[in-house]
């Protein structure tokens, strides 16, 4: 089967849909105003009609979405449109970040630099693909039924395989935090972990969960029965009639904003509700979004069993508080749990501070979102031992000393070990490859150590990071050829924290071959290194009474642990 194009795009309405608009926000006719207990006051939908009306500039907000590389797709028969930004960083982890109604993919914008190129070489690094959902945005309209949260789930997986992405995080808001969850479920060998801002798992029923809540808990669910009486008629109206509501919105655009207005905050700046607003007015999409709630409501299958994935949650104070009782019994794999309060105004009751926390604390977002990823690691063996070898080069003072790699000195066995890391690399990724021979250094760097180190550990980690666990033919620039998962890194691992033992021993540093990092390096050394004796391996040295699992490992591959220059 032939798969869709991914086709370049770029927002471009045409003017006359600019002047239609106008003239409809300047010819609305308007109700009767009532106290804000009656819905969205007539003084709050004037001030933002009159914000679209008089100051809000279509054409810059196109600019600046047309600042970043857009595509569309075709997926199971609709449109999708995405925004796919990649780092300039070898070692990004691929995202994909998904938004709700009545946001849209404006919402991630002011996390798009941060994310992708951090000021900071140790904060991670990100590729990100930002969709917008099927029926928003210019995403739609939806021509077919079913798009709830396990249809899009299943879409964005087909998406980041479509963009070659292996490996990947998920990342939601609102609707995508419900959408983020899913696609863990149903990928959950390329799902690396999945960060939201709401978990949405509520009281069984069963009175063992309500016993012995906290009073933060409580408060959570006093606000959540306020909300469900108060302000939840949108999703019952979403639930069972949204084409009746559609007419509405497809025909006013002040009807379009009034109705969408209720969910952003009077606390939120009239420049951001207006952009998602016109996004969804000009794409023709006010009827087609809300349709998500009643696929939901109606999916006659539902998912079974706890998620598994690891799971993370930023929450934050005026949004909905997730209750970790409950959210535990839905995910089986929290292992990050945050709550901020970046509140820094408030409309009142109807106000949710901090919903859309990526465009109102996107420091903070990015931070939480940072540190949740840097937390986990598909191949800690491999990050155990690029952390060896950054500590051996680190500690280096004279870069000519001999090393125990024959006629090496230090800068030679550098240059080896980065090309190595390279190798594997490029063998990947099928791009990249080191523009010398390793086993040819010529002991001059065009740079610091560490500058030439870095980007080929970068590359590595990178590569290494879109290989499934499960591969079984991962391609390795060894005789041996291509390697299971787990083997292929284990090669990459050995090679580094063996060189790092080269270094720092010829440089009269600590070894940085831990006993734990050695004993988990043996296995793959006896898998590997017979086809490489004479190669890149000696003969075996005979053991002796008192090694500990690092000399064992440099014994075996024809080091001698006690060597000095």
């Amino acid at each position: 089967m032939t798969v869709p194009a991914l086709r370049p795009f770029r927002a471009e309405v045409p003017q006359s849909a600019l002047e239609d608009l106008r003239g409809r926000l300047r010819r609305a006719l308007w109700p009767d105003d009532l106290p804000a207990e009656y819905g969205v006051t007539n003084e709050r939908v004037r001030a933002l009609a009159e914000y679209w009306l008089e100051k809000f500039d279509w054409r810059a907000f196109e600019a600046r979405l047309n600042a970043y590389p857009q595509f569309v797709t075709e997926i199971d028969g609709e449109t999708i449109h995405f925004l796919h930004v990649r780092s300039s960083r070898a070692d990004a982890t691929p995202l994909v970040l998904t938004h709700g109604w009545p946001g849209s993919v404006v919402e991630y914008l002011d996390v798009i630099g941060p994310l992708t190129e951090p000021e900071s070489a140790e904060a991670p690094a990100f590729h990100l693909v930002i969709p917008s959902l099927p029926g928003f945005g210019f995403s739609g309209p939806t021509r077919s039924a079913g798009w709830g949260t396990h249809r899009t789930a299943a879409a964005w997986a087909e998406l980041m395989e479509r963009l070659g992405y292996a490996s990947y995080g998920a990342v939601g808001n609102d609707g995508g935090s419900m959408i983020s969850p899913e696609i863990g479920r149903l990928a959950p060998e390329k799902v690396v972990g999945v960060h939201v801002t709401q978990l949405f798992s509520f009281p069984s029923g069963d009175p063992a969960e309500m016993a012995d809540l906290s009073e933060a808990d409580q408060a959570a669910l006093a606000h959540l029965q306020w909300f469900y009486e108060n302000m939840f008629s949108f999703n019952q109206l979403h639930s069972q009639q949204p084409h009746t509501l559609a007419f509405a919105l497809a025909d006013s655009p002040l009807a379009l904003l009034a109705w969408n207005a209720q969910l952003f905050g009077e606390h939120l700046d009239p420049e951001f509700v207006i952009a998602n607003v016109a996004l969804y007015w000009l794409t023709g999409t006010g009827g087609s979004s809300i349709r998500f709630y009643y696929e939901n409501a109606h999916a006659t299958e539902q998912p079974t069993g706890p998620t598994t994935v690891p799971t993370g949650l930023a929450m934050f104070a005026g949004d909905f508080q997730s209750i970790r009782r409950f959210a535990e019994r839905d995910h089986a794999n929290i292992v990050s749990w945050n709550s901020y309060d970046a509140r820094s105004g408030s409309g009142g009751p109807r106000d949710a501070a901090g919903h859309y926390a990526a465009h109102e604390a996107p420091e903070v977002l990015v931070a939480d979102i940072r540190q949740f990823f840097a937390g986990l690691d598909r191949w800690p063996l491999l990050s155990a031992a690029h952390k060896a070898l950054r500590t051996a080069v680190a500690g280096v003072r004279d870069w000519s000393l001999p090393t125990p790699c024959s006629a090496w000195n230090a800068t030679q066995v550098l240059q080896h070990a980065a090309g190595d890391q390279q190798g594997y690399a490029a063998f990947i990724t099928g791009s990249g490859g080191p523009d010398f021979d390793p086993f040819s250094p010529s002991g001059e760097l065009p740079g610091a150590p560490s500058d030439f180190l870095e980007p080929t550990l970068r590359a590595a980690a990178a590569a290494f990071a879109t290989v499934a666990a499960d591969a079984t033919a991962v391609p390795t620039p060894l005789p041996q050829g291509a390697l299971p998962a787990p083997v292929a890194v284990g090669a990459a691992a050995l090679d580094a924290a063996v060189h790092a033992w080269d270094i720092a021993v010829a440089t009269g540093q600590q070894s940085p071959l831990t006993p734990e990092l050695a004993a988990a390096l043996l296995p793959v050394a006896k898998e590997l290194a017979e086809p490489l004796r004479g190669f890149a391996y000696a003969a075996a040295l005979a053991s002796e009474a008192g090694d500990d699992a690092a000399a064992e490992l440099l014994r075996y591959l024809g080091r001698d642990p006690l060597w000095t220059a």
